[in-house]
């Protein structure tokens, strides 16, 4: 089982990871989501790979976000970049659609959260953490967008590994 775990938010730091499925051991990583063009929302999440109750091919996500307004509703994707620098170094949605279908995540108060498993049933959608470079979450963005205007992003973080 591989699992990777993001921080989404302002000021979050750093990255851990643990050891590869190779070994017998669990690889774990975590990535800081810093606010862009003005974006003050915060956050956490995680992928895992295999969790509990799910096929071992499938990766859950699971994102909580703070600092959001109540009632509104908040996307986020995977984008195919590798920096945060700009909209440019950010990329579109990774691979189109491998990037899409993370629900929205619905602000409570100034909280929401989301769980989203996605299947690896379809090979131009399917995720891993830490396989196949053509379905790997580790090296791309994930991208936190206005809920009043879309295309607007308000959020950036790289997801990665490290030992």
């Amino acid at each position: 089982m591989y699992i990777i775990a993001f921080a989404a938010g302002v000021g979050l730091a750093g990255c851990t990871v643990g050891d590869t499925t190779e070994g017998g051991k669990t690889m774990k990583a975590s990535s800081a989501v810093t606010g862009f063009m003005g974006g003050t929302v915060t956050g956490t999440g995680s992928f895992e790979e295999g969790a509990s109750g799910q096929p071992t091919d499938s990766v859950t996500l699971t994102l909580t976000i703070s600092g959001c307004v109540a009632g509104k509703m908040y996307p986020a994707h995977i984008h195919q970049g590798s920096e945060c620098t700009d909209t440019t170094t950010q990329g579109g949605h990774w691979d189109m659609t491998r990037g899409e279908g993370i629900p929205l995540v619905a602000c409570s108060t100034t909280t929401g959260t989301v769980t989203y498993t996605r299947p690896a049933t379809d090979p131009t959608t399917a995720w891993s953490v830490g396989g196949d470079a053509t379905t790997n979450v580790i090296g791309h963005l994930i991208v936190i967008h206005d809920p009043d205007t879309t295309t607007m992003r308000i959020g950036c973080g790289k997801i990665a590994a490290a030992n």
